[in-house]
């Protein structure tokens, strides 16, 4: 309602206020505000792919566009085919064809709503040809359990019929004419709902649309007795001259004229064209929400060109169009970043004025304004960028960040396996650097031995078997999957880190490759893993200032052939015998002095499967009948021990 809100209310009649409305980037409907005093609605049927829908008021000239409300109703998925994830269809006429006294007070006055439609749907009043004749019952209306519109049944007490058999029942309508001339004719889709509650196989009627049969090939309509039925459009209409009709004829055998309950009819929306990425779309959205940004960001990201977000660039494929450059500089963000960060898989540069920034180290209370620029180097999948690593004191002293370091560091953006943590990209000021990991929710595997976690809940055997393959083969990768060797020079059970679903994910992760130079080598890593296998089992740290070393104090304890006493007294017996002393016997191949014979991290894995294995079997009550260990591992241990 315009209520006059600018003066201007009494020019309306003389000159209008004409706007269009948009449902995203799609025309949707123009608006011709002639009375200040009358509503104007316009309804559009969306099925929503993202968490928002955005509409759009656009100035054309002729006034300031205005909205008194915006409302939204959720409906079946089942509702209303023709309303698909590629196109939307928006409202142009719904009617009520009777008078019910079972309708609400207003009903009768203005339109039906709820409560008289569930969806609060608004069904207008026919105000149609005076020749009708009114008919209502007070029956109960019901409806087939697969019924596509689920129109109230207290709108199905009321209909319209013709005064004869002899008489056809019409409704037509025409597009809009202030609609702009450069949109293409709209394609229709017709609802007819009808029913019967006056004789039973009484009424038999045909269909025709615009001088058609419709359905084509169809039998003529019998409306079921008190059961709510409805002919619709299975595809879109269009007619070159602009004019609909709909015409119901009484056939020949026919006892009563042709009646009608109600109908709908809705033009396409179509959404032709590039579009932005719906990811991009619910991540901007929600950015823009969690972190309140105060810039102008209002309809889609990236589309229109000339009207993409401020601090956005776009690029598009021809098809979709995604967020390539994010400058959130000035926009005094707080708090965690966002996971959704993660959904925008074209973002290649992260810009932003932090009040914090990891890459010189200042505090928050500094507040500097040194821009802080994020390389994303290639798209991100299912992670949230977290900036979590600095660069270690002595690194910082004896390196400047060159193009070459920078370039050996995206090198290691090309290592990808499912059990190493992902390195997203790198934040560069002056000459610091500052490393960008996914998050990993879980933890490391520290956590769930000995740390805070582990306090709350003990992790049993089949999750830390487990673990240790998972990670076994993110160090395997490393050693074999890559061009060169990658050796990780520092593996520990903080390393190890734990994502959704605990799966355990191998960090930090590279850097000595290009750093340092030294007399670590392939077998230092599988030393290290040994030693984690020996902190999985036992529950042990390395090293306790009161005794000797892990590896020691677990070959003590082997030497005695008691299993009890190395495994970690948490389990409470719940863990396969074969499996944990397959693990130790590994852990121990591992941790041998003499390099040379310490096995490659190929062979852990193959034996860390037959240890998991194992303890599955036990768990699930099956006989196993993997043989390979049982009786090998007393060889290998008894070799250990005499070599000692």
């Amino acid at each position: 309602m315009h209520g006059n809100y600018d003066g201007k209310g009494n020019d309306l009649v003389s000159s209008p206020l004409v706007f269009d409305v948009h449902m995203g980037l799609h025309f949707w409907d123009r608006i011709s505000v002639s009375n200040s005093a009358k509503t104007y609605i316009a309804e559009v049927i969306v099925v929503a792919e993202v968490n928002s829908i955005s509409v759009c008021l656009m100035d054309i000239g002729s006034g300031i566009p205005f909205i008194s409300s915006l409302e939204m109703r959720q409906m079946k998925s089942s509702l209303y085919p023709a309303a698909k994830a590629n196109q939307s269809i928006a409202l142009q006429e719904r009617h009520s064809m009777g008078t019910s006294s079972l309708l609400s007070v207003s009903a009768h006055v203005h339109h039906h709503r709820y409560p008289d439609d569930p969806y609060d749907r608004l069904w207008w009043p026919w105000q149609g040809s005076s020749r009708l004749l009114n008919i209502s019952t007070n029956q109960t209306i019901k409806r087939y359990w697969n019924d596509k519109f689920e129109v109230s049944a207290r709108i199905l007490q009321a209909a319209v019929t013709s005064p004869a058999t002899s008489i056809p029942l019409n409704f037509s309508w025409t597009i809009p004419t202030s609609w702009p001339t450069i949109e293409a004719v709209p394609a229709y889709y017709v609802d007819v709902h009808y029913t019967e509650f006056q004789k039973p196989q009484g009424r038999e009627f045909n269909t025709y649309y615009n001088g058609a049969l419709w359905p084509a090939n169809e039998n003529p309509i019998t409306p079921p007795y008190l059961l709510a039925d409805y002919t619709f459009s299975t595809s879109q209409y269009t007619s070159d001259n602009g004019f609909y009709n709909i015409c119901l004829v009484a056939t020949n055998t026919s006892i009563l004229p042709p009646s009608l309950t109600a109908f709908e009819i809705y033009y396409l929306v179509q959404h032709n064209g590039t579009m932005t990425s719906l990811e991009d779309v619910d991540a901007m959205m929600t950015l823009k929400t969690e972190y309140q940004v105060k810039m102008n960001w209002m309809g889609d990201p990236c589309l229109p060109e000339n009207y993409t977000w401020t601090g956005l660039k776009c690029q598009s494929d021809g098809v979709t169009s995604g967020v390539t450059s994010l400058d959130l500089s000035n926009s005094d963000l707080k708090g965690a970043i966002s996971d959704k960060f993660s959904l925008l898989k074209s973002l290649q540069y992260l810009y932003d004025t932090t009040n914090g920034d990891p890459c010189n180290g200042k505090s928050q209370e500094k507040k500097n304004t040194v821009v802080l620029f994020v390389a994303i180097f290639v798209p991100v999948l299912i992670v949230a960028i977290l900036v979590s690593t600095l660069l270690p004191p002595h690194i910082k002293k004896t390196m400047k960040i060159t193009y070459t370091y920078l370039m050996a560091v995206e090198s290691l953006t090309t290592v990808h396996h499912r059990y190493l943590v992902f390195l997203v990209g790198y934040c560069s000021n002056k000459n610091h650097l500052a490393l960008i990991y996914e998050y990993m929710p879980n933890g490391s595997l520290y956590d769930h031995i000995r740390g805070k976690n582990a306090i709350v809940q003990t992790l049993g055997w089949h999750d830390r078997a487990r673990i240790a393959l998972e990670a076994a083969q993110g160090l395997d990768y490393l050693h074999t999957g890559c061009m060169l060797p990658i050796i990780h020079r520092d593996l520990k059970s903080q390393n190890i880190l734990l994502g959704h679903d605990m799966v355990a994910k191998i960090s930090d992760f590279g850097l000595s490759r290009y750093c340092l130079s030294g007399r670590l080598t392939i077998s230092s890593d599988v030393f290290s893993f040994g030693v984690v296998l020996l902190e999985i089992v036992t529950g042990e740290p390395p090293i306790i200032s009161t005794t000797v070393h892990i590896v020691q104090r677990v070959k003590e304890k082997v030497s005695m052939g008691n299993i009890e006493a190395i495994v970690d007294p948490r389990f409470g017996g719940e863990y396969d015998t074969n499996s944990v002393w397959k693990v130790v016997d590994i852990a121990l191949l591992c941790t041998k002095e003499a390099s040379h014979e310490r096995p490659t991290m190929s062979t852990v894995v193959a034996e860390l499967k037959v240890a998991l294995a194992l303890e599955k079997a036990r768990a699930s009550g099956s006989i196993s009948d993997i043989s390979q260990g049982g009786a090998n591992f007393e060889l290998s241990i008894n070799s250990l021990l005499s070599a000692r």
